[in-house]
């Protein structure tokens, strides 16, 4: 019966009876259902499932409480955003990721996933996504609690390579969004020249830098590279959106713009191989490989994985090295252009 251990969940906080009566106080349930606008009944089953997971807590008297969880969903940034997510979107498709298998076996297309088969459309998710605002909204805030997290912080970036021998030359962040990583560089490095590549619609809404040294670039990463010879083109938590097929046309999409010792940045999660770990530390990064696959038919790859998408890219790229930066969750791939191993 695990399947229904998220109802409760989901349910004080669909129904905002998380947000009922403030912290410090206390509930029957029948006054949270009245303010949630729930039947009583349904919000005695919905809270009484939720308490046996700790959110909320019940008196002596039989009112309700907060507990540390239902504090946390309301005091700390964006988790209740994150929670919104991850259950109103991730979990509802979750059960299609064997139907879509059977549907189309085998697919790489991020129209042909668990997320199509439950949503019963034709596009990929972010342009699915994107066709109403809220929704856009909502998925940027549960991506930034995400990303929030101190192991995702984008300071590894800044700290896990040696940008000091670039300090002079041109780097691109390929789908860089609005220009964390390259502001952090020009903070430090005023002689380098920094590209800031992204879809128009991302770009249109990037910030002003004030300066010529961080430029925005309207740019489908999937199209030719424009940005001829740069020292760096860097792609941080990119690919592991892409089916191998998808993130081999990116990495080729590059060769038009390499010179000898370009070299490509990939910031990503490598997966230890299997009994490397145990199963109870492999079985999140299991859950987090079953979410690339139910939204966008991608994976979390090994170090075995990554170098066989860039072999298959072209032979040409050469793994020069893989840093993991102390307390990081991503590591960084340094994959240098070699002209003539080809």
């Amino acid at each position: 019966m695990q399947h229904g251990n998220l109802v409760g969940l989901h349910g004080v906080t669909h129904f905002q009876m998380v947000n009922a009566f403030p912290i410090g106080s206390t509930a029957t349930i029948p006054e949270i259902a009245q303010k949630s606008g729930v039947h009583p009944d349904d919000a005695k089953t919905l809270i009484d499932h939720a308490l046996t997971f700790r959110y909320f807590e019940r008196q002596p008297d039989g009112s309700i409480t907060h507990s540390a969880s239902t504090r946390a969903i309301i005091t700390i940034p964006r988790v209740q955003a994150w929670i919104t997510h991850a259950l109103n979107n991730m979990w509802r498709d979750v059960p299609y990721i064997v139907p879509a298998m059977a549907k189309w076996p085998g697919s790489q297309e991020p129209y042909e996933t668990a997320f199509n088969f439950s949503r019963r459309v034709d596009g990929p998710f972010f342009k699915e996504v994107g066709k109403n605002p809220q929704d856009v909204q909502a998925f940027m805030n549960a991506m930034r609690f995400f990303l929030d997290k101190p192991n995702m912080s984008p300071d590894f970036a800044i700290q896990g390579y040696s940008w000091e021998a670039h300090a002079e030359g041109t780097i691109v962040d390929v789908g860089g969004s609005h220009g964390l990583i390259a502001f952090k560089l020009a903070e430090r490095y005023p002689g380098m020249t920094l590209v800031v590549q992204d879809l128009p619609e991302v770009v249109a809404k990037a910030p002003s830098s004030g300066t010529r040294q961080v430029v925005f670039q309207a740019h489908n990463f999937l199209e030719e590279q424009p940005v001829k010879e740069a020292d760096i083109y860097f792609l941080r938590y990119i690919l592991h959106s892409w089916a191998d097929k998808y993130c081999i046309a990116i990495l080729r999409a590059l060769i038009p713009a390499l010179k000898a010792g370009s070299r490509i940045l990939l910031m990503e999660h490598i997966v230890p191989e299997a009994g490397d770990i145990s199963l109870f530390q492999e079985r999140q990064i299991r859950r987090f490989d079953l979410a690339m696959k139910q939204n966008f038919n991608s994976k979390e790859r090994t170090e075995k994985a990554w170098r066989q998408v860039l072999r298959d890219a072209d032979e040409r790229f050469n793994v020069v090295e893989i840093r993991t930066p102390e307390g990081s969750q991503l590591s960084i791939i340094v994959v240098e252009w070699a002209p003539d191993r080809g």
